[in-house]
């Protein structure tokens, strides 16, 4: 593939009757969902998210793809970008890339529990400027069944998202006469990054065994150790960053 870059800074009516009836209500009308709330940012603008995070971009670069010649992908062109995280450790950069029709965009970047999307990239060559919405998780669980899943170690799981591996489990050394937390060891795989590798202690299997993971809830209902987990998945619900 070759790629030319040009990098810049980034009522109805009622009919009578002999007798009268009662009339069922009735449906109240759709209630519009009001649009999500957008914010535009500037270079080096930082965008509070909460608990000491911000968020601004740097390096944006405008795109243009010719297509193959064996025409395996077609002519397209896109903005690709960076997303700067910070307040918790070292600055975490998330690439963003909004790509014409024929690939693959990466619209989203999720830190902790904030998920930033980005809507649209303003005059990207010469004085670029970030459309995002920015939001946090919740703890109200969306409606609907959770995903029900047995996996054993190695194996994956599909989320919506993201892709998951079970990669075992351990524990830790307690005191005598104490239960053993479980914990739990997973990989997340998702689009144009890199595996996200984490170790969660769950706690003890005298109550529910639950981790969280950006919009995901993990419940473990049974397990044997280090070999398989039965595992219910819901979604929890995001809501705007507080402005």
């Amino acid at each position: 593939m070759r790629r030319c870059l040009v990098v810049s800074l980034l009522s109805a009516c009622a009919v009578s009757a002999p007798e009268p009836t009662m009339q069922p209500p009735s449906a109240p009308a759709p209630v519009a969902t009001a649009p999500a709330s957008t914010t535009t940012l500037t270079p080096d603008e930082r965008l509070a998210l909460g608990g000491g995070v911000t968020v601004h971009f740097s390096s944006v670069v405008v795109e243009e793809i010719e297509a193959s010649p064996d025409g395996s992908y077609p002519a397209g062109s896109g903005v690709t970008l960076a997303l700067i995280f910070e307040g918790m450790g070292a600055p975490v950069s998330r690439e963003i890339s909004l790509l014409s029709p024929g690939y693959e965009s990466v619209r989203e970047a999720w830190f902790d529990r904030y998920r930033v999307r980005v809507v649209d990239v303003l005059d990207p060559t010469r004085a670029p400027r970030l459309v995002v919405v920015a939001e946090q998780v919740t703890d109200r669980v969306r409606p609907g069944e959770p995903l029900a899943v047995r996996v054993a170690r190695g194996g994956d799981v599909d989320l919506e998202t993201a892709r998951m591996r079970f990669l075992g489990h351990s524990t830790k050394h307690i005191d005598a006469g104490e239960s053993p937390p479980l914990m739990v060891a997973v990989e997340y795989h998702v689009l144009r990054a890199a595996p996200e590798r984490l170790e969660t202690n769950v706690g003890t299997d005298d109550r529910p065994q639950r981790w969280r993971w950006r919009d995901y809830l993990f419940t473990i209902h049974a397990h044997a150790y280090d070999a398989w987990m039965q595992l219910s998945i819901a979604r929890l619900e995001l809501e705007p960053v507080p402005r």
